[in-house]
Parts: structure tokens; C-alpha cells; sequence
């Protein structure tokens, strides 16, 4: 059963496009480097739904920037990357390569600023223009699988998820990364009847 209907589905694809947007202005700023932030597709499912989930992101190890928030949505906000991924980016926006000594520091600190700003420009630009603005928790870098990382909030399997599968382009390097937005069950409800009100007023 969808979550949302397919006027609340375009809506919330277009918040969560301008946040990608902004984040991409904010790290081609800070980080000096050339990088391009697409969204090409969201998905709405319950976290138990894992058939939803890409299969390459079930049986791998994987990277991952989690970030909690809380307000009128409280859930966690959470950017993975497969492995090669990771690695690719931080080696196009450090110069260190893989292997390197203190590579893991070098990974862990890299995405670590960029998970903020990228969360904080998506969960920010939807709290703007919803009018409800949220609190965040320090990013936290985590490795292991997909199930490991994603935590759900509240109500475990019944919690929704908005799945942002967010391409990156770093010097012509493609790189893939996925924004996970766990809300629990309450505040996603709760969601939706604010992207409802939005739609009324425009």
C-alpha cells in the first residue's frame, strides 16, 4: 500500500530536491572541489518492507552518516555509500588514496562533513519551507550492513522511510550516495499532513 498519494509524492520530491540543491551550493563552497547532486528517484515503504531496498545495498558492508533530529518529525536522517563509493569520493576531495595510512580517519572525518552539510541542507530546507524547524544531534560515521545502520525509530518495521537515492558527480567521477530519512510513525503521519496544508496554499 502507498503512503502517499502521488500529489504528496510530487511535493515532497520537489522540498527534498531544493535541499539537495542547496547542499550542493554549500559543499562546492566549502570543500573547493566541483560536485554535482542529482536526485533521480524516492521511495516511500515501511522499514520492514526490505524488497523495496536496492539489492546492492543489502549484502554489503556499507558507509554511513547518521544524524538525528527532532521537532514536529523526529527520526534519523542517515547518507550511505557502498564502499567503493566512499572511498572514491574521499580520495577526489582529500587526494589521499586508498590504502594510505590513516585512510580510516581520513574517511571517517571526510564524510562525516559531508553527511552534515548534506543532511543539514536537506532536513533544513524541508523544515523551512514546512515552517517547522528541527534540532540535530552530532553526525556519527558507522560502518556495516544496511540493517545494522538504519535503526529504526519508534515503532520498528511499522516506521516509514523516505528513501532519497542521491547521485554524486565529484571531476567527472561518478559516485553514488543514498539519503535515508527514517520518521517515525507519528511524525510521519504527521508529515504528510503538512505537505497537504502546502499544497493548499500554493
Amino acid at each position: 500500500m502507498s503512503l502517499l498519494t502521488e500529489q504528496q509524492f510530487d511535493t515532497l520530491k520537489e522540498v527534498v530536491n531544493i535541499g539537495v540543491g542547496r547542499a550542493a551550493s554549500s559543499l562546492n563552497e566549502m570543500l573547493d572541489a566541483h560536485i554535482e547532486l542529482q536526485v533521480p528517484s524516492i521511495y516511500f515503504f515501511r522499514l520492514g518492507e526490505t524488497e523495496k531496498i536496492p539489492d546492492h545495498l543489502k549484502t554489503q558492508s556499507l558507509a554511513c552518516v547518521q544524524m538525528g533530529f527532532q521537532g514536529t518529525f523526529s527520526g534519523t536522517a542517515a547518507l550511505v555509500f557502498p564502499p567503493d563509493s566512499a572511498a572514491k569520493l574521499v580520495t577526489a576531495l582529500t587526494g589521499e588514496s586508498a590504502g594510505a595510512p590513516g585512510m580510516n580517519a581520513v574517511m571517517a572525518g571526510t564524510l562525516n562533513e559531508v553527511g552534515n552539510i548534506l543532511l543539514n541542507g536537506v532536513m533544513g530546507t524541508i523544515g523551512n519551507i514546512l515552517s517547522k524547524p528541527f534540532d540535530y544531534s552530532f553526525p556519527n560515521y558507522l560502518e556495516g550492513a544496511l540493517t545494522e545502520l538504519l535503526n529504526a525509530p519508534g515503532d520498528g518495521d511499522s516506521t516509514g522511510v523516505l528513501m532519497v537515492q542521491t547521485n554524486f558527480r565529484v571531476e567527472e567521477l561518478e559516485i553514488e550516495g543514498n539519503v535515508f530519512l527514517l520518521f517515525e510513525t507519528k511524525t510521519f503521519t504527521t508529515l504528510i499532513q503538512e505537505l497537504d496544508a502546502l499544497m493548499h496554499e500554493t
